[in-house]
Parts: structure tokens; C-alpha cells; sequence
């Protein structure tokens, strides 16, 4: 038996993440079957993992994934993508004060076991960058010891190996809806309305006293994959219909249109609550299938070359430079190197709020974006053929 720490999210880089490890042991074909049990799980989390999962099927004879939804902890949506996979699905529920806490993953083989037990959940931010700590217990199947902590294991959960308890039950789409309507899971939405509740006033205040305790750390960053939210695969309905998506047109690969354009953006100063940024975030705008924490960083930028800025204070920001070409009302009005700004932070008030953490930098496009005439106006951003280079045509 070998026994090794997996600790994560204290240092910036966490290699020995309990995701990274959950990615290399679904890919070694020696295991036959696979048991996961979490307390919680994400969307994202398992849409993360579901291209490992549906690989592994090819050697993993079974794969188990049982989850809690206590404290609502796991979404209607994370527990959809669980369904999704195809796999043994349960959920594991006892209506008390107590709640359903473990996180346990086994692989087994005929010859090894492999087996991890700590505080990681199975979501993106439990799997890589929250701080965490767990045991990875390396076993022997011909040594009688090492076996025996697996059989303690399985005798300790007997029921939920077995699928016996009256507290497992197994997942499919009634459960899901019952336990929405209970009140038990909440979507995504609801979730994020809870987050919301908060007044922007107080949570700057918050923020304003923890910042001088509590200095901010440099974390590590999550794979992309286990970003943001799928797309929708269902087919337009009239009330979706006219929400924009990424298209090609002449002008080039349509990444991103903004609603309404306000002052703030458009740093045109005019009452005593308005003060010009000199930037704009990349909001979600009419792109209502995007996380906009992720997409702009992730997809819209990817292919810039981003670097960590050199000011100690704001060492954590990552900065990279493009050329937009701007077009205003149909006309070509000049192109412009603006400064792109990504806070890739996600223990801040920011990023738990869902709000984007990407902006520009107008510099010298001021000039042309400044002005009253543009207000109530609409921001298209297209990708153009040219490398690290976009059209933004606002009309």
C-alpha cells in the first residue's frame, strides 16, 4: 500500500489536484469499475469529466457517481449532466439537521485499486482550486492488507454499494423535478438569485473591510473544460429565437453583441454617479448562453497572448494587446491596439456574483467612442481573418 497527500488550492499551481487525478485513472484501462460519492456536484464539474467518462466506458464495465443535494448544494442542472452520462446515477437524501458530507473515489482493477478520500467535491472549483486535502491510497489487489481498507469501505457504505438504502434513490428525470418542486434543488437561475440579493453597496463595504485583513492569494486556474455552461442543443423556440448566437457573415465570425449602450462604457461623464472608466467589461449583452466570467478570456481572446501584469499590486491580472477595427453606423472609423484585462480570480465577490471579468481598455478609441450620439446603440464584435485582430461595429 502506498499513501500520498493531494493537496490543492494552497499553491498557485496544483498539480496533484484531485481532478487531474480523476483525468489520468479514468484514462488507464487496468480498472474495471469506477464508484464516485459526493456530497455535491456542479454542472461543470461533470461536464468536465464527461468526456473522461464516456472514453472510460470502453474498459469500465460499471461507473457509479451517487451524490448529495443537501443545503442546496447541487443544481437541477448539475443533476441533469449527471443523467446525461449514461451511467449508475443516484442521489442520496435523509430529510434532518445531519447532512449527506463524504467524498470518496475508487477505481477498481484486478490487479489495483486506486483510492481517494478527502474534502474534494466532485465540481470544478472542488476538484482544482479550492483548498483542499485528501488521501490517495495506491493498493495492492494480492496483498491482504492493502485489500482490506477497500472491504472496510464497502462494508462501512454497504447500502449505498449495494443500491439498498431507502435513502439511495436512483436518478432519473421525476426525481429530478420532484426535488425541484420540493424545494430541495435549485436551477441555475435560482442559485444565482440568491447570490444577487445582496445590495452592490453592502457588498462593496464587505469588500472594502475584508481587504484590509485578508490579502488576496494567486490561485490556480481551472481547466477549461469545466468552465462556464453548455450551450443549449434544443432547437430555437419563438421566445429564444431572436437572442443572437455565434455566426459567420462577411464581416467575419460574430462573437459577442451588447444590449443597450450606456454612458459607463461609452466613458461619456454626464451625472454625479457616472465616472468614466476609461474601459468597458464584456458583459453577457444579448449573449444569453455564455458565462461571461470565462467565454471572453477563454474563447473570444484565447488565441492572444496574454501575460501576468508587471505592477506587484496587480500581479494577478493577466493583460494581452489586439487590434480593433471600429466601425460606427456603417462606417470605417479607424483601427486602435487596445490593452485587454482578464482578473482570473475566483474567490472574489466578482466572480461568485457571475459577473465578467474581462474588460477593454479604450486608450486612444475614446476619440470615437465618446460620444452622446452613440448611447442607446448596439456593440457587435466580430473576428476577422487576421490573427489578434477584431471588428467591433456599433449602429
Amino acid at each position: 500500500m502506498n499513501i500520498n497527500l493531494l493537496g490543492q488550492g494552497f499553491e498557485e499551481k496544483s498539480v496533484n489536484s484531485v481532478g487531474n487525478q480523476l483525468i489520468k485513472f479514468f484514462a488507464d484501462k487496468n480498472f474495471h469499475t469506477f464508484t464516485g460519492i459526493s456530497a455535491f456536484v456542479s454542472q461543470a464539474g461533470i461536464r468536465g469529466l464527461s468526456k473522461q467518462i464516456k472514453t472510460a466506458k470502453k474498459h469500465l464495465n460499471i461507473i457509479t457517481i451517487v451524490t448529495g443535494v443537501d443545503q442546496k448544494g447541487t443544481s437541477k442542472e448539475a443533476l441533469e449532466e449527471l443523467l446525461a452520462l449514461n451511467i449508475n446515477a443516484f442521489v442520496f437524501y435523509q430529510p434532518s439537521i445531519t447532512i449527506f458530507h463524504p467524498k470518496i473515489y475508487l477505481f477498481e482493477g484486478n490487479d489495483k485499486c486506486e483510492l481517494i478520500i478527502g474534502s474534494s467535491n466532485l465540481t470544478s472549483q472542488g476538484l482544482f482550486i479550492n483548498v483542499e486535502a485528501s488521501l490517495h491510497v495506491s493498493i495492492n489487489n494480492s496483498s491482504v492488507s492493502d485489500r482490506k481498507i477497500v472491504e472496510q469501505l464497502k462494508e462501512y457504505f454497504k447500502g449505498i454499494f449495494d443500491h439498498s438504502d431507502p435513502n439511495l434513490k436512483k436518478l432519473n428525470k421525476k426525481l429530478i423535478a420532484d426535488l425541484v418542486k420540493a424545494k430541495v434543488v435549485p436551477t441555475e437561475a435560482e442559485r444565482k438569485a440568491a447570490q444577487d440579493k445582496a445590495e452592490k453597496a453592502e457588498r462593496t463595504e464587505t469588500e472594502n473591510i475584508i481587504s484590509k485583513i485578508f490579502p488576496k492569494r494567486a490561485i490556480a486556474k481551472i481547466p477549461t473544460e469545466f468552465r462556464g455552461t453548455r450551450k443549449p442543443t434544443t432547437k430555437p423556440t419563438a421566445a429564444t429565437a431572436a437572442v443572437p448566437s455565434r455566426s459567420a457573415s462577411a464581416k467575419g465570425e460574430l462573437l459577442w453583441e451588447s444590449g443597450k449602450l450606456t454612458e459607463r462604457p461609452l466613458n461619456i461623464p454626464k451625472g454625479a454617479n457616472t465616472n468614466p472608466t476609461g474601459s468597458m467589461y464584456f458583459t453577457k449583452g444579448k449573449m444569453k448562453d455564455i458565462d461571461q466570467r470565462h467565454y471572453f478570456r477563454d474563447t473570444v481572446f484565447s488565441s492572444l497572448k496574454w501575460t501576468k501584469d508587471k505592477n506587484p499590486d496587480t500581479s494577478h491580472l493577466e493583460r494581452a494587446e489586439a487590434i480593433f477595427n471600429f466601425v460606427i453606423d456603417g462606417k470605417p472609423s479607424g483601427s486602435f491596439k487596445l490593452i485587454l484585462t482578464h482578473n482570473p480570480l475566483t474567490n472574489t465577490r466578482s466572480y461568485e456574483q457571475k459577473n465578467s471579468m474581462t474588460q477593454v481598455s479604450w486608450g486612444d478609441a475614446k476619440k470615437v467612442i465618446a460620444k452622446d450620439e452613440l448611447i442607446g446603440k448596439t456593440a457587435k464584435l466580430f473576428k476577422t481573418k487576421k490573427k489578434g485582430e477584431f471588428t467591433l461595429e456599433i449602429s
